[in-house]
């Protein structure tokens, strides 16, 4: 439906102006857009960069993520047509390049920066835009001004710009114009980002860099998602002290939880031993669900969730044990914070689960009918 408003809007004065306004209405729309969608976002009007889904997102990388590789420099790369980028052609040379001696945050139109971390989560892998080699003015001020918010939020040692000429080299350098950054660009393509004398000036320039481990980056992904869907700081407070199985690591002291699996289907788990299982994880915490870039937690994951310092969106039921749904008579009250598709926590006075909210939580208080929550996991009390 967005998709054809945007083009129809193009055809009437009083509708382009009328959508404007919609658009402005931004309390009314945030609240009713949900946090992920089946369809594809199509980036195809200057219209595209107001929509709830853009917006929030570059909201949420600015205010809620956190940079948790330190000790490596950033490294800006350009987006690519393949989603997520670490499946592209471009993106696996630039990785051979790098050899996890750099962050890497992809620069893209119309959503901004994206963190490898968060590559997968909704609308990162879910748009499609209009490549013609030209940005206008719009893209350009909006994926800059993301990108300083970006660099205000998160030190880095060195920046190291790995882009073209054309949209991508202008962003950089008005960022790096600001007064506020403080950070010097490095600029390490020529002519093209994937051509060898590009590739080799890369690679030269993140020599001597430490390289961090594949299960470091999991860790770290898992953390970052959780910042992403629940608030700043939830990823430390759920999962802090992730390390490498069997000890701590650098960011967070003693492990306390493992991660298994293989990217993006990473599965969080608790790290006390499975009793008569000696070296086993404990109880699963949490999914990553690959097609979103979110996490499902379990029950043992919604316990540790309820009793951390992470924001925690509730849903209270009346007084009944939930069998595959909760329909919105049987809510008492829901967070005001809670959209469609935010992972949930259902509490009463006979039941505990966990599951999928299906509507807003203002929503969920006020209506007589629907299902509320797809209800995952649950137990009675």
């Amino acid at each position: 439906l967005r998709d054809y408003i945007e083009a129809q809007a193009r055809h009437e004065g009083w509708l382009t102006a009328a959508f404007r306004e919609f658009d402005d209405q931004w309390g009314y729309l945030e609240e009713r857009t949900p946090l992920m969608r089946d369809a594809e976002v199509t980036a195809a009007s200057a219209e595209t960069l107001d929509r709830v889904e853009i917006r929030r997102f570059a909201d949420r990388v600015t205010s809620r993520y956190r940079n948790r590789f330190t000790d490596q420099p950033l490294v800006l790369v350009p987006c690519s047509a393949t989603k997520p980028y670490s499946d592209s052609q471009s993106h696996r040379q630039f990785h051979d390049a790098i050899k996890w001696r750099g962050h890497t945050v992809s620069i893209t139109s119309p959503i901004g920066v994206v963190p490898q971390e968060l590559e997968t989560t909704y609308p990162a892998q879910h748009y499609d835009s209009v490549v013609t080699g030209d940005w206008s003015e719009d893209e350009i001020e909006f994926v800059a001004e993301v990108l300083r918010r970006y660099l205000e939020r998160n030190d880095y040692s060195r920046v190291v710009a790995h882009v073209p000429e054309d949209g991508y080299r202008e962003i950089c350098e008005r960022v790096e114009s600001d007064p506020a950054i403080d950070a010097d660009f490095e600029y390490t393509c020529v002519d093209h980002p994937t051509t060898d004398e590009s590739l080799g000036e890369l690679n030269a320039a993140l020599q001597g860099e430490p390289a961090y481990s594949k299960r470091e980056r999991e860790h770290n992904t898992v953390r970052a998602i959780a910042d992403y869907l629940l608030g700043d700081g939830a990823g430390d407070d759920l999962f802090g002290g992730l390390g490498a199985t069997g000890g701590g690591d650098r960011y967070g002291g003693e492990a306390d939880v493992r991660t298994t699996g293989r990217y993006p289907k990473l599965q969080v788990w608790g790290d006390e031993p499975d009793a008569g299982r000696e070296g086993e994880p404990g109880e699963q915490l949490a999914t990553m669900v690959p097609q979103y870039g979110t996490l499902s937690f379990t029950l043992a994951g919604a316990r540790r969730w309820v009793e951390s310092d992470a924001p925690t969106k509730r849903v209270e039921i009346d007084q009944f044990v939930p069998r595959g749904s909760v329909l919105a008579p049987g809510v008492v009250d829901a967070d005001d914070d809670i959209r469609v598709g935010d992972e949930v926590v259902i509490e009463g006075p006979k039941a505990f689960a966990v599951g999928r909210a299906a509507m807003s939580g203002p929503e969920m208080a006020g209506s007589t009918r629907g299902v509320a929550v797809e209800v995952r996991h649950g137990e009675e009390k």
